[in-house]
């Protein structure tokens, strides 16, 4: 499989500081990959080393079959990006940012930008000053989406808004995805943003890469079981590679990256009384690959 995204051992540290740590990302292409983490796990670090703005300490990466190292002017010519925070010259307006923006770009779409002002209710003559935090940021996206880019970026772009504020955006976005002709690499650590649009996750924690997988399949083979014992639990569990256990009493709950439809049976060969199995969100999920460790 070819991939829009593609890292290998990518690293980058900042004197004795490890932002990212060898991480080996494949984003397919014509999906919504959704990028998790917490504030300051490595995710803008990551995706400035994508767009060929900060050079890996070592590693390296491909977007869109360019070399992040040798080629990134001609990455930022196919790549739509919005940041969590965009600068703009905030005394120009809507209208004029528009045509400011699209000297640049030779493919740049002027008819589906006009529509998708009009579709975000934008004033083509307000000025950038004068706009609220979630239209700043629909701007942005119309920004990055007139060049007609084969993917789109989007980093952390919903953060500090209110919720109505946000659901909004990312109801443009979901529109605009539908398609399917469009990649999209989403970091967030707002999980309902990226469940109602990713179709692929990676889990990001400490500048490491902990997890990445489709939605569905995550979901599926991540589960929660609560078995309860008539004396202490056992303290060993050699099946389903827990993410962590947690013994207090006589009940034992453990978190399983790789659940399967014999575990109860065996905890229950190991003397357990019952035992409850619990399907888990993909907010859910990030808590406990991100909470508690393995004991």
């Amino acid at each position: 499989m070819d991939y829009a995204i593609e890292t290998n051992a990518l690293t980058k540290r900042f004197r004795k500081l490890v932002a990212v740590n060898e991480i080996e990302l494949r984003v397919p292409y014509g999906s919504v990959y959704g990028f998790l983490g917490r504030n300051g796990a490595g995710k803008t670090t990551t995706i400035l080393m994508l767009l060929g703005l900060l050079r890996p300490t070592s590693g390296g990466s491909t977007v869109l079959g360019y070399s992040t190292k040798i080629d990134s002017v001609s990455i930022r010519a196919e790549v739509g990006y919005v940041p969590e925070k965009q600068i703009m010259y905030d005394w120009m307006t809507v209208k004029e940012i528009l045509w400011f923006t699209g000297k640049f770009y030779k493919t740049w779409n002027e008819e589906l930008a006009n529509d998708l002002v009009q579709r975000f209710g934008l004033d083509p003559k307000r000025r950038i000053k004068h706009l609220s935090r979630g239209m700043v940021a629909e701007l942005s996206l119309i920004l990055a989406l007139a060049p007609a880019p084969k993917l789109l970026i989007l980093d952390d772009p919903t953060s500090g808004m209110d919720p109505i504020v946000r659901r909004e955006f990312m109801e443009h976005v979901v529109d605009l995805v539908q398609d399917g002709k469009h990649t999209v690499f989403f970091s967030s650590h707002i999980l309902s943003d990226i469940e109602r649009v990713a179709d692929w996750v990676g889990i990001l924690k400490d500048g490491r890469l902990l997890i990445q997988s489709e939605v569905d399949a995550l979901k599926l083979r991540t589960r929660k079981v609560i078995a309860k014992f008539a004396a202490e639990p056992p303290r060993e569990l050699a099946m389903g590679e827990p993410l962590w256990v947690r013994r207090d009493g006589t009940a034992l709950t453990a978190t399983f990256s790789q659940y399967d439809d014999g575990i109860p049976e065996k905890l229950k060969s190991l003397g357990a009384t019952t035992v409850q199995v619990l399907d888990l969100s993909l907010d859910d999920i990030f808590v406990e690959y991100l909470g508690p460790e393995k004991e």
